[in-house]
């Protein structure tokens, strides 16, 4: 059986090993309860657990079992979902978009089953746009502002590399609860999540197009004014990139 064991770091590896998580197989077997129920798609499952280490801190481990896609390179086969997560995660972090801190990532394969893991830090300081809009329905006015754009630019930077997330929604774009400048929201306190579908856009104007119209399409929370607001930032940040 081959197990490859990827850590994007040595502090990532340290950190794991002091918990006695740093390989696949302690990860594999870590008993504890599902954050979200296995799916069954793409001929497998998918499933994810938040696992509190003995610090206090909160990992979360994503597991999986046949759960593949298929890329130019392995068009037959394919690769798992969670590889191409990683990758994902490790090219925004490249291009300091803010996202995930991956922890780890691993595969077991053999002649019937290709399982993978995918260890990422939680993001307890941060909760969904829509949950901060539910939280939150009337903020000061230069308090939403500073928020949206926020998004704006963090977008913007996004798709001036022409990256397309691909599944821009609401509840995949996480914003800090409070924000490191007190009253004033940042681009780095923007993080986004769900990177499986991430893939380099034919332009960086069809890459923006797409994403926005599904931000648009699958946001609550924000009224015709705030959109506006959020085009106009958003425009400014890529003009910005242009000159």
């Amino acid at each position: 059986m081959n197990v490859r064991d990827l850590f994007p770091s040595e502090a990532a590896r340290s950190e794991l090993q002091r918990h006695q998580l740093a390989g696949f197989d302690p990860l594999w077997s870590l008993a504890t309860d599902w954050h979200e129920a296995p799916n069954a798609r793409r001929g497998g499952w998918s499933g994810v657990s938040r696992h509190l280490l003995a610090d206090g801190s909160a990992i979360f481990v994503k597991r999986q079992e046949d759960h593949l896609c298929r890329t130019l390179r392995h068009p037959l086969r394919g690769i798992p979902t969670f590889y191409r997560e990683y990758r994902n995660i490790l090219r925004l972090q490249r291009y300091a978009i803010g996202t995930l801190e991956p922890l780890y990532f691993g595969d077991r394969r053999d002649t019937e089953h290709w399982q993978a893991i995918l260890v990422t830090r939680a993001l307890d300081d941060f909760s969904s746009l829509d949950e901060w809009n539910m939280a939150n329905p009337q903020p000061a006015p230069h308090h939403r502002e500073s928020l949206i754009a926020a998004i704006a630019s963090a977008c913007a930077r996004l798709h001036r590399h022409r990256l397309q997330h691909s599944c821009l929604y609401g509840k995949h774009v996480f914003v800090r609860r409070s924000p490191n400048r007190p009253g004033a929201y940042e681009e780095g306190d923007v993080r986004f999540i769900d990177l499986e579908k991430l893939r380099p856009g034919i332009t960086r104007a069809r890459a923006g197009a797409h994403d926005l119209d599904q931000l648009r399409r699958h946001t609550n929370g924000w009224n015709d004014a705030d959109w506006q607001f959020f085009t106009a930032a958003y425009r400014q940040q890529m003009a910005r990139f242009h000159r």
